[in-house]
């Protein structure tokens, strides 16, 4: 009589209840893992920007110290000299610091002031800035009028390194305090890396642990499940892929390691897509074909894509924002975009200036969803490659502002002695002969005097342009000072490098015949090793005493120094 009240309890559960408590699980688990994934995503990104930012700020600041230093430093050489050779320093310290932010000096300000110690009677650092500045002018306007005392006065009378003073040390408190908050962006982006990982590790197992469960309950389930936990996966090792694409273009050193790094990144994040990489010419009119890679088989008999495309053939970078080529009828169509291909194109920019264009395309009959399907993807993609071509655009520009004379654009002094050294040890290593070729204008101080120091600058540029239109692919010109120019000549004779020198010297007395500059000559000396010196060391000396021959046998000339005695060498005879 107690069995029916017992079992009625039973048979009032349903057994299927089950079945959406366990859904429910396995969704929330999934989303867990995908909102933990994306906001590890964002945080990292957040931070890294930061850190980037900190550098890049940091990194300016570096600049404007070096700036103000060789600018004092030019001054001071004027004032002592009166020479306008030490005014090089000074005047390009001058023109960076005209190109920096106002915002980072406003930074610097606020920073100044809010130091412990400082008092609202403090001058700001933008005040000491165009203080400095205003005694570096008047000094130099004393000095060019003559008045050498005067403006030496002045740089002391004026505080000028006091207020030099104030300035290093607002700066380098600037970047200190900048450099902590670098370091606290590393260690909170490992940190946050951290998180996500062991987040991402308990949604794993609890992911797992929701399937098992389900697989018991259903089949059917258990399949859904697992391609959820699977599609998550596959987000998660996105990102990673993300960060480590992130951390190995940070150590590429130019554009071929670049593009290696973004074909590897690409074949495993985008895989079954075609895709190009268009960077900028120096021009601007055009985008050249940097790198290219095809989808694992997919690719057979797609072609290659076009070496360039020009800008207004392209949607993409017209609107600046990503655009997709269609195929369906009425699309709008690139007009350099391959028929019957879909092909999505992401404009490449960082800190406000276009580098390039990322093209991916495909083919098939679901290429329009598989484009859509990875357009989140090939965004953050063309971001991380985008940061990665302007750091490498900074330091290409930073190496050349190094390596190269910036009025001629021939490489400066410093170059050409560490070239030296290495074609003298390619030249004894292969027993050939290296020739030098010392160049001087003739009377140029009354270029300058009579047409002015504009048309003396005009002559030395075109003069570099005839020079280095000579010469050989292999040779290297340089600016050594002033009007003089030095040239290194690998694989050459005396012989040869008299005549090319015998070249230059008439197609620079040919260079006024058009009216673009005037009238001037060249003398020219020309040494070798091992015709003329015998070490490699001695022959820029050897061939500037040639020039200077020529000067003396009346300019306009070319001088080559005399061959060497050789002492004879012993024969032993054989019978």
């Amino acid at each position: 009589m107690y069995a029916e009240p017992l079992s009625a309890p039973i048979a009032a559960t349903p057994p299927h209840r089950a079945f959406p408590l366990t859904w429910i699980a396995m969704v929330a688990v999934v989303s867990l893992m995908s909102v933990t994934a994306l906001v590890g995503f964002v945080a990292t990104s957040a931070d890294q920007t930061r850190l980037n930012q900190v550098r890049l700020m940091n990194h300016d600041l570096g600049w404007l110290l070096l700036s103000l230093i060789d600018a004092e430093t030019g001054v001071r050489g004027f004032v002592l000299t009166g020479k306008l050779e030490y005014l090089e320093p000074y005047e390009w310290g001058t023109r960076f610091i005209q190109t920096l932010s106002p915002t980072l000096i406003g930074d610097v300000d606020r920073f100044a002031a809010a130091q412990p110690g400082a008092d609202g009677d403090r001058a700001p650092f933008s005040h000491h800035l165009a203080n400095i500045r205003t005694v570096w002018s008047d000094a130099i306007g004393q000095v060019s009028g003559h008045e050498m005392a005067a403006g030496a006065a002045t740089l002391e009378t004026m505080h000028g390194k006091r207020l030099m003073d104030s300035l290093r040390s607002d700066i380098g408190g600037f970047i200190a305090a900048r450099d902590a908050i670098a370091t606290q962006a590393e260690h909170d982006i490992g940190r946050e890396a951290n998180w996500v990982l062991l987040l991402n590790l308990a949604g794993g197992i609890a992911a797992v642990s929701a399937l098992i469960y389900a697989s018991l309950r259903s089949m059917r389930d258990a399949v859904r499940r697992e391609q959820a936990v699977g599609a998550n996966v596959q987000a998660r090792r996105q990102i990673e892929l993300l960060l480590v694409m992130a951390e190995m273009l940070q150590s590429a050193i130019d554009r071929d390691d670049a593009n290696a790094v973004l074909r590897a990144s690409a074949s495993q994040l985008l895989p079954g897509l075609n895709g190009a990489l268009y960077v900028f010419n120096n021009s601007r009119d055009r985008l050249d074909l940097s790198t290219f890679w095809a989808a694992d088989g997919s690719a057979a008999g797609a072609g290659t894509p076009p070496d360039f495309i020009t800008p207004n053939s392209c949607w993409a970078l017209k609107r600046g924002k990503p655009h997709r080529n269609d195929r369906f009828d009425g699309a709008l169509r690139c007009e350099h975009a391959a028929a019957g291909q879909v092909s999505l194109e992401i404009p490449m920019s960082a800190r406000g200036e276009l580098y390039g264009l990322l093209e991916l395309t495909a083919t098939g009959g679901d290429a329009e969803a598989r484009m859509e399907d990875v357009q989140l993807i090939a965004g953050a993609l063309a971001d991380a490659m985008s940061l990665a071509l302007s750091n490498i655009s900074l330091r290409e520009r930073l190496h050349n502002q190094a390596l190269r004379d910036p009025l001629t654009g021939l490489y400066n002094r410093r170059f050409l002695e560490e070239m030296l050294e290495r074609l003298a040890n390619d030249a004894d290593r292969k027993q050939a002969p290296l020739s030098a070729l010392m160049i001087d204008l003739d009377h140029f101080k009354l270029v300058n005097d009579k047409f002015g120091h504009a048309t003396g600058d005009a002559v030395l540029r075109q003069v570099a342009i005839t020079v280095t239109a000579v010469l050989r692919s292999t040779d290297v010109a340089c600016r050594y000072g002033g009007e003089e120019f030095a040239v290194l000549m690998p694989d050459c004779s005396l012989d040869l490098a008299a005549a090319k020198a015998e070249q230059i010297r008439a197609a620079i007395a040919d260079m006024s015949r058009d009216g673009r500059v005037p009238p001037i000559s060249a003398s020219i000396g020309v040494a070798c090793t091992p015709e003329t010196v015998t070490l490699a060391s001695d022959m820029i000396a050897a061939a500037d005493a040639a020039l200077y021959q020529a000067k003396q046998q009346g300019r306009d000339r070319v001088v080559a120094g005399s061959p060497r005695a050789v002492s004879p060498k012993l024969v032993i005879a054989t019978r």
